[in-house]
Formats: structure tokens, sequence, C-alpha cells
């Protein structure tokens, strides 16, 4: 079963427990995908039944560009599960190449997870910008949460990145994340000065 067919309570019972995923990066990208169902959200309101809005078929194409987001971080959550569960397997077993290329999953999952929350993020800013006044607030939430995701798992890399002995592997992974971080703060800022206007 898929994190994606559990209810609410089922997954957050699972985090509370004693399992070891799912974990931070799971989280987090559930936590993206809400951001991005959240700016998704406005771009249906904004539109409506008609489309007559200026701006409906730009947030028509941005409401599929985020619904896109939407599953690919719901996927990424069950991606970073299993690649948490083959560090532990890994370790058990002891075999050096195998803890190391685990770990290398461990971090190229959370990196992807916060290249596809910078995308949430960076839709948000025309989302604030375009969308429906009265639903433009629930942009700014989904963004927020967006963002905040990305940090969570800009975090869980460089946790991670300190399980890798393949420094120029460690090196891209780190400007990468380094990027994306940047980005998103820029593009967060953006997208809270267009609802305030």
């Amino acid at each position: 079963m898929t994190f994606a067919d559990q209810s609410i309570d089922e997954f957050l019972a699972a985090v509370a427990s004693g399992q070891v995923t799912p974990s931070g990066g799971a989280v987090a990208a559930i936590g993206g995908a809400m951001g991005a169902a959240l700016c998704e959200m406005v771009c249906i309101h904004t539109v409506g039944p008609n489309g007559s809005e200026p701006a409906a078929d730009e947030l028509r194409e941005v409401g599929d560009a985020l619904a896109d987001c939407r599953e690919q971080l719901l996927t990424l959550a069950d991606e970073d599960a299993a690649a948490v569960d083959a560090v532990g397997a890994a370790f058990e077993h002891g075999d050096d190449d195998r803890i190391q290329a685990a770990s290398k999953r461990s971090t190229e999952v959370p990196l992807e997870t916060a290249e596809v929350c910078l995308g949430v993020v960076k839709h948000a800013c025309t989302v604030t910008a375009k969308g429906t006044p009265v639903a433009v607030p629930d942009a700014v939430v989904g963004a927020l949460i967006a963002a905040a995701a990305l940090q969570a798992s800009a975090a869980t890399v460089r946790a991670n990145l300190d399980m890798i002995n393949h420094d120029s592997f460690a090196a891209a992974m780190k400007q990468r994340v380094d990027e994306a971080e940047a980005a998103g703060e820029a593009a967060l800022e953006e997208a809270v000065v267009n609802a305030e206007q």
C-alpha cells in the first residue's frame, strides 16, 4: 500500500510509531504535496466553470503543473521510505559498497523532493499574482508549506551526505541543494509580496 492510499490518520500513526519509516523525507514530500494541492485549488477556483478570467489559460496550465508536482511528491514519499529502509538493510548486511549505494539513493530522493517543492513555490508566484483575491491566502499557505518541505528536504540531503565518501557526488548534491534552497527562498518572498499587493 502506498502512502497515498492511506488515510491521514493512518499515515500519521505510522510516522508516530516505532517503525523507522515513514520518516522526515516522506513527511516532507507529503507536506509538499499538500502545498501543491492548495495552490492547485486556487487555480481551479480562479478559472471557474466558464474559464472567462483573463488569466484562465495560464492558470489552467499552472494548475496542471501543480497536479503533476503533487503526484510526483506522493511518489517521492514512497521512494524516500524505500531508500531509508535500504540504508538500514545495507548496514545490517555490512557491505560498504551496498551502504554507499543506498546512502546515495537516500540523498537523491530528498533532493528530488526539494526540487519538486521548488517548482511548487515558483508556481505559487503566478497563483498569488493572478489568482482570485479571496483564495490567494490559500496559495500563500501552500507556498509556505512547500517552502518548508523544501527546507526540510534540504536538511535531509545535508545529513545524508555525511554518510557518503564519494567527494564529487557529495559536492554535486550540495551544490544542487544549495541552489534549490536559495531559489525557494526568493520565490517564497515573491509569492508573499504578490499576496500583499
